[in-house]
């Protein structure tokens, strides 16, 4: 279920999992570790798509996922 949250689209915690081949309780530790970014609703967690998309492209890439905590705004990034 996608949803626009502030103008940003956002997944579900399951649907990210599931794209990350990973489970909900890992996308829970990658937003508390702030390598995904993502809103509480009274329906759960929602996370951004631009940070999963980056998160996925980074994904073996330790160094580079330390950029993508930042929102893809280095330009080293490569995701913007």
């Amino acid at each position: 279920m996608t949803e626009m949250i502030d103008g940003k689209e956002h997944v579900t915690a399951a649907e990210a999992a599931a794209e990350l081949s990973t489970t909900e309780t890992k996308i829970l530790m990658l937003l508390k570790q702030k390598a995904l970014h993502g809103t509480l609703s009274e329906q759960g967690w929602f996370i951004t798509r631009e940070s999963l998309d980056c998160f996925d492209r980074h994904a073996r890439d330790p160094q580079a996922q330390l950029t993508c905590r930042t929102s893809c705004s280095s330009s080293t990034c490569g995701c913007r």
